[in-house]
């Protein structure tokens, strides 16, 4: 039963958190996965075995991620130009997901195309029989007023093809909810289009910033569920709790635990920045202790549900004993968070019990 379709990146802490996932909860979802080179280097092949190992012989969504523009030196730079190549249909690109097990390719829509051109990809897609995913950008306010049915008649020419189709809003905030009414116009044109298409609405809301944030209401999921009363059958979608944009800028962030729910995110965050002339040791044991005493807060709080007993669930009470194999940096506690989000959103809505969840542990 497909209830979700989480839009990740292969980034270290959301293939983690992916890998980590209980089996309840992975066979209940069908990630897209935007790719690019694993830790910004090399060939593409490493973060595809790190997804394959992740999911196992499981389904996702594959989609060559349009914002990543490797460097010229980079080893990278001739593979991705080779994909994004358009020519007999983007056939290199859909040459290069035919070849990996359990991968559904997603329409390469970057730049400016012809229809024949798009259809020609959806053949080639097709042909594979896994089914085409779409992936609708409507991530800016200026272009979430741009009209997407050009694109959806172009597709309604093959009517006979297995689409799912992700309508993309991006990175935004409560204000997403002003969208509901384009969104609904958007299903009812897809739907009378494609009647067959799969259709999915996808976002993320979660912050950038924390100082005075404890908690923040998950409005995507909130948008989702406003849309999908009225339009029925819809297929939730986000970015896992993850932004849709790195974050650069320097300095260590200041230790943080997030505990999700199914419709809200809670923050712990501690005050515990560098003394000056601290020591690394001396300023590595306070950041252990202070991601401790995020984790009580955690485990305290109204919101800890002890029959959630998964890998993330798991990794806040291993770090309330102050223990060097729970969170002591802020990529882990990313990792943490998207299981946890992940799993929530998986089996939202749904009954299981602790057992169905547990997993053997694997630190």
């Amino acid at each position: 039963m497909l209830t979700y379709i989480p839009i990740l990146s292969v980034r270290p802490a959301e293939v983690v958190a992916l890998a980590e996932l209980p089996d309840l909860a992975k066979d209940r979802l069908v990630p897209l996965i935007l790719i690019k080179p694993w830790l910004g280097s090399g060939t593409l092949t490493r973060g595809i075995d790190k997804i394959r190992h992740a999911l196992s012989s499981r389904r996702w969504f594959a989609e060559l991620d349009p914002e990543y523009d490797p460097p010229l030196a980079a080893e990278s730079y001739a593979e991705i130009q080779n994909l994004r190549n358009a020519n007999n249909g983007f056939s290199n690109w859909i040459a290069f997901v035919e070849a990996v097990h359990g991968a559904i390719p997603v329409l390469q829509l970057r730049g400016a195309i012809s229809a024949a051109v798009i259809l020609e990809q959806v053949d080639r897609a097709a042909d594979l029989g896994r089914g085409v995913g779409v992936r609708i950008d409507r991530t800016f306010a200026d272009r979430a007023l741009l009209s997407i049915h050009p694109l959806i008649d172009v597709l309604s020419q093959r009517p006979g093809v297995n689409f799912t189709i992700i309508i993309d809003y991006g990175q935004r905030d409560a204000r997403l909810l002003v969208n509901v009414i384009p969104a609904l116009q958007d299903v009812a044109y897809i739907r009378e289009r494609l009647p067959a298409a799969t259709i999915s609405l996808s976002s993320t809301t979660f912050p950038s910033a924390f100082t005075g944030n404890i908690s923040q209401e998950i409005f995507e999921r909130s948008f989702f569920n406003v849309v999908n009363s009225e339009a029925g059958g819809l297929v939730f979608s986000d970015r896992g709790s993850a932004r849709a944009m790195e974050q650069g800028g320097g300095g260590v962030p200041r230790p943080r635990i997030d505990l999700p729910t199914q419709s809200q995110w809670n923050f712990y965050r501690s005050d515990c920045v560098r003394d000056d002339g601290e020591t690394d040791e001396e300023f590595r044991a306070r950041r252990i202790e202070a991601y401790g005493q995020m984790a009580d807060h955690a485990i305290r709080s109204v919101d800890w549900d002890e029959s959630l007993n998964i890998w993330g669930t798991q990794l806040i009470k291993i770090t309330q004993l102050r223990s060097e194999f729970g969170i002591t940096s802020p990529a882990k506690s990313t990792a943490c968070r998207i299981n946890i989000h992940l799993t929530r959103q998986s089996l939202y809505g749904a009954d299981f019990s602790a057992q169905e969840l547990e997993e053997e542990w694997a630190d």
